[in-house]
């Protein structure tokens, strides 16, 4: 290894563990959302047994259990509830760059790098206590281990990307796929632990589903594919970026920027010697096809943004190792440009205080805290909560976190009621209501527009 190469390598892992510093920062201070509020009460927070039960959306299984085994010796909090998908986001940012080292130009190599880095909606799940980051990780390494020809570790880490996320079976049936073109000998070491290891920890859960369970998706590609850009694009509401305006900038690249990245790349690949460069190009290629394909034949819906993250790292390495294939530097300088814009928009697109998916939950830590004051001294199971559908598995998160004793379990109600209760936490068409309803605010926040408002049987309400 050259002195250049080992620089590199330390230098990706600076901005890996840099990175990895500022998720940490964000998984201590921003609030548990619904998601991962509904993975702790319904599944981690009770028996062993409850993480095989029915399959369910919210129980990414093994990361479930990596979550149980972190909160179990450390102890509960946020922080370690996050504490599996931090560490895996920080191997799937090394797993980015060892791939991309086969890209011979530098400022490719690492504008990819900046762009898949940089990209907020994989930044939020690389926090969230979710499967999605851990799926990544183990995904991207059986990239990597596929291109060294390396296929027994690889079928192992597909097996465990599809028990940490069900999501991402198309890219794995995607993968084996192309590595089926290049040679076919050796792909039972590949298949063999894929199958036996996402069966072992998936099969239970699965024999008991039904086919409503897999309902998250769009009908439509076009809608599912505007979703997507929509998401990885623009994560705040009050910057529109480099890009311009949201719904036309969205709309031309799924128009064009779509089928341009599909042809160009496809060209370009023509000039590449090594064609085992071409292996996350053609996994992205499969599982495009094969999501059409899965919808004809089965209705399956298409992925919705958070399903389909795997598309964030492989275009971006796709794109790099196209561009690469060209030995002019204007050449290769044009084809840096998508590159860097992407990365710019990303970094306009940057916060620390929320999930894109769930801004309005931003302030639930802090609504709970004064919930928790509220409550001191009071007999416990004395006072209950009403709330908005969303907020109602973080408030029972963190009556179990904070021990609010003197409040009952938090209970969903579909409407939400505006009397009866002690407390309300309401957002969305509710906060409306609220503001209406003769109730004693406590807090609001006008701009993601949630409240925590009270009874007047409730002294000291207002603040």
């Amino acid at each position: 290894m050259s002195a250049r190469s080992r620089l590199e390598n330390i230098f990706a892992i600076v901005c890996a563990l840099g990175r990895l510093a500022i998720c940490c920062y964000r998984a201590a201070h921003q609030a548990i959302i619904v998601d991962e509020a509904t993975t702790y009460n319904k599944f981690v927070s009770g028996p062993w047994r409850k993480l095989f039960g029915r399959y369910d959306a919210n129980n990414h299984i093994l990361s479930s259990i990596m979550i149980k085994l972190s909160v179990t010796l450390g102890g509960l909090s946020p922080f370690k509830l996050r504490l599996p998908s931090l560490i895996a986001g920080f191997f799937l940012t090394l797993g980015a760059f060892w791939l991309l080292k086969k890209v011979d130009s530098l400022a490719l190599r690492w504008a990819a790098f900046a762009a898949i880095c940089l990209c907020p909606l994989l930044l939020d799940f690389s926090i969230a206590a979710r499967g999605y980051s851990l799926s990544l990780a183990f995904f991207v390494w059986a990239l990597y281990f596929s291109q060294q020809r390396r296929y027994l570790p690889a079928g192992v880490l597909l097996g465990l990307a599809i028990g940490a996320n069900l999501a991402i079976v198309f890219p794995v049936i995607a993968l084996i796929v192309t590595v089926a073109l290049f040679e076919r000998k050796p792909l039972p070491y590949l298949i063999v632990p894929t199958l036996l290891i996402g069966a072992l920890i998936n099969g239970p859960s699965l024999r008991r589903a039904h086919r409503e369970d897999f309902y998250i998706g769009y009908p439509e590609f076009r809608t599912a594919a505007i979703s997507f850009v929509a998401t990885s694009l623009y994560a705040r509401p009050d910057r529109w970026g480099i890009l311009g305006v949201r719904g036309v900038a969205i709309l031309r690249i799924v128009d064009y920027g779509l089928p341009v990245f599909l042809v160009v790349v496809a060209a370009a690949s023509v000039l590449i010697k090594d064609r085992r460069k071409l292996i996350p190009f053609l996994t992205f290629a499969i599982t495009l096809f094969g999501l059409i394909l899965a919808k004809w034949l089965f209705g399956v819906n298409y992925p919705a943004d958070r399903t389909c993250l795997y598309f964030i790292i492989l275009g971006p390495i796709a794109w790099a190792v196209a561009g690469d294939a060209f030995k002019s530097r204007i050449v290769q300088g044009i084809w840096l440009l998508p590159l860097i814009v992407l990365s710019i928009q990303f970094i306009t697109q940057l916060q620390n205080r929320y999930f894109e998916f769930w801004r309005v939950e931003a302030d639930d830590e802090v609504i709970a805290g004064l919930i928790q004051q509220q409550c001191l001294g009071k007999p416990d199971n004395s006072l209950t909560l009403a709330s908005t559908w969303m907020h109602q598995p973080t408030m029972e998160f963190y009556r179990q976190y904070l021990h609010i004793s003197a409040l009952k379990p938090v209970e969903r109600f579909d409407p939400t009621p505006l009397t009866g209760f002690d407390f309300y936490v309401l957002s969305w068409g509710d906060f409306q209501r609220g503001e209406q309803a003769p109730l004693h605010t406590i807090f609001r926040d006008a701009d993601i527009e949630v409240m925590l408002a009270t009874s007047a049987a409730v002294p000291h309400a207002d603040n």
